[in-house]
């Protein structure tokens, strides 16, 4: 939090200041500089009143464990990790929470009290057994929030997903807006692939194991490819993974 409201990255005028070794040469201000005879530098800070929605699946896929926890448990530790943040460094967070319909809208907010109400859409979501439904989650989400926003889609990133429903539905968002798909890979079928068969079921279970591996690379690559930043985390990391990228976007000024 304190790194994030640090001076120097950005792209909102913050203040002239000297010259430090470690400054940018092309940050310099050379009227300042030759009005009071020494190196004057321009410094910014990351803009605020930017707008973050996080896009939270809850469809059939989101039902499936990892690490003993549904997917769509994973995705809710994302979306409170963005909402603290964003709501507390003076940008506006929400929420848009879907499957097969759209099932939660949380208008975005900044301040304290903006995670209570997060939480409170959160409270009642289960994982449904049907598919979800992209392209009608991101048309409410573009008549909904039409200014520029960084869209958080939680999801799961299995191929057949990414490549059917997914995907076709990219061009709506990405076309304006900046995208982020983040997922939760299965560290149990990390380990099988890496493990050595002692048996005819073992040498099955590394091969599933590997082709399962494969296939969620190449739905990253579709992703990427498609305009969106991609976040593969372990159980545990993916809120984290969550955060630097927020903090990787404001100080780009991609926002």
């Amino acid at each position: 939090m304190r790194s994030a409201r640090g001076r120097g990255g950005g792209t909102e005028f913050d203040q002239l200041r000297e010259y430090g070794v470690d400054d940018d040469i092309r940050r310099m201000d050379w009227s300042a500089t030759a009005r009071v005879g020494k190196p004057i530098v321009r410094t910014y800070r990351p803009e605020q009143n930017q707008t973050i929605v996080c896009v939270l699946d809850t469809g059939r896929t989101m039902a499936g464990l990892v690490g003993a926890v549904p997917r769509l448990e994973h995705g809710m530790d994302g979306v409170m990790m963005l909402t603290t943040l964003a709501s507390r460094l003076g940008d506006r967070c929400g929420l848009l929470a879907f499957g097969s319909t759209v099932r939660a809208v949380v208008s975005p907010e900044s301040g304290r009290r903006q995670l209570e109400r997060v939480n409170e859409a959160m409270f009642a979501l289960e994982p449904e057994l049907n598919e979800s439904d992209y392209r009608s989650a991101f048309v409410r989400a573009l008549a909904t929030f039409p200014r520029r926003t960084m869209f958080v889609v939680l999801t799961d990133l299995a191929e057949e997903s990414v490549r059917e429903s997914l995907l076709p539905a990219m061009p709506l968002v990405t076309r304006k807006h900046l995208v982020v798909v983040a997922g939760v890979r299965d560290p149990d079928i990390v380990r099988w692939a890496a493990m050595l068969p002692a048996d005819v079921s073992g040498v099955y279970r590394s091969a599933a194991a590997g082709e399962a591996l494969e296939q969620r690379r190449r739905s990253v690559a579709l992703l990427r490819s498609a305009g969106a930043i991609v976040i593969d985390a372990a159980p545990g990391e993916l809120a984290t993974r969550l955060a630097d990228t927020y903090f990787e976007v404001k100080a780009s000024g991609r926002l």
